[in-house]
């Protein structure tokens, strides 16, 4: 099952529901509620200035108060609810929603729904809260902001067709905003690594047996021996490295697991390059995950997965599984001095 919207997605409202979770372990308000936390922060974080605090922003109310169903007229909610409206009008997933088609929905004259138009059940248990329709027309220019930035990160065939999905995944691999900052998470796993060897050196910490041969027994080098959702061949190439990692990360945060701290309670030198380094694999997961239902929900194999893992795996999220393998080389390097020496 593809991003992009396909002809054969109409469903009923229960097939719908059971859809998003078959798909995504959750319900389809979840899920929209989910990804409009992230593209509204990206936004927010982007207006303040990328690295600034982000400040609390009082809700502006530049018209009378009024009643409407949709949540508590916060950025998030609102966002959520129009992109869950949108699908569920299409009858297409959350993530399969066109952004360029949100924005046009955001801007329709009389878009805010009336409480007999359907609802989340969330929303319906909620009652009716106070917000404004200039509300959604707000998300529209949030939604507007990430057609625009999308489109110029986005090979020219794509960028028109850009889902929310789609979206959702590259802005969790863009480093330079708190929500996708993964080259902090590599760069805190070298430090804590670089600390390990210099106690080491300097004679503060002295390795154990134990911690020796732990380190002697990780191999990172070894592929993943279960069966995953990219299976069957062919099967594009990025997801299968990020499986990969995925399974270092667990190697790595079990050992880490199994060492004693220094005093019985602070983690050692060991276990805490360990622990950070299989926090910077981790960070691929929600990724990659989404990536591997995509694969297998295609009711045909793909004749090209080149050009499928390029329509689905952003340009960011390529870089960011480059740059942990390199870190993968740095932690070999590591842990073969540690069990030799």
């Amino acid at each position: 099952m593809s991003d992009d919207v396909s002809d054969d997605v109409d469903m009923n409202g229960a097939r719908w529901e059971s859809a998003h979770r078959a798909v995504y372990g959750c319900g389809a308000w979840e899920r929209a509620r989910l990804q409009a936390d992230v593209l509204v922060a990206w936004h927010t974080e982007r207006t303040a200035g990328f690295g600034a605090p982000v400040p609390d922003r009082p809700l502006v109310r530049t018209a009378p108060r009024v009643k409407w169903p949709w949540g508590s007229g916060s950025d998030e909610n609102t966002t959520g609810l129009v992109l869950w409206r949108l699908a569920h009008e299409t009858g297409v997933l959350v993530d399969q929603v066109l952004l360029t088609d949100a924005v046009r929905y955001c801007e329709e004259p009389g878009v805010v729904p009336s409480a007999a138009g359907p609802l989340p059940d969330q929303a319906r248990r909620g009652g009716i809260a106070v917000g404004s329709p200039e509300s959604v027309a707000a998300i529209g220019r949030i939604l507007r902001a990430h057609v625009a930035d999308g489109s110029a990160q986005s090979p020219p065939r794509t960028a028109g067709r850009m889902s929310v999905g789609g979206r959702v995944r590259e802005l969790r691999a863009t480093p330079d905003w708190d929500g996708g900052d993964w080259p902090a998470a590599l760069a805190l796993a070298r430090r804590a690594m670089r600390r390990a060897d210099d106690l080491r050196d300097q004679g503060t910490w002295q390795p154990t047996a134990r911690e020796r041969a732990i380190a002697g027994r990780i191999r990172l080098d070894r592929e993943p021996a279960d069966e995953t959702a990219l299976s069957r061949p062919p099967a594009p190439d990025w997801p299968a490295r990020a499986r990969r990692l995925l399974h270092l990360a667990l190697a790595l945060s079990t050992a880490a697991g199994s060492l004693p701290g220094e005093d019985g309670s602070t983690p050692s030198p060991l276990a805490t390059a360990l622990s950070v380094t299989a926090d910077a694999f981790a960070l691929l997961r929600a990724g990659t995950e989404e990536i591997e239902h995509l694969w297998a929900a295609e009711s045909r194999v793909p004749a090209d997965p080149g050009t499928w893992e390029l329509c689905h795996v952003p340009a960011a999220l390529r870089t960011q599984i480059e740059e942990t393998e390199h870190l993968v080389r740095a932690a070999e390097a590591f842990l073969w001095v540690l069990a030799c020496g």
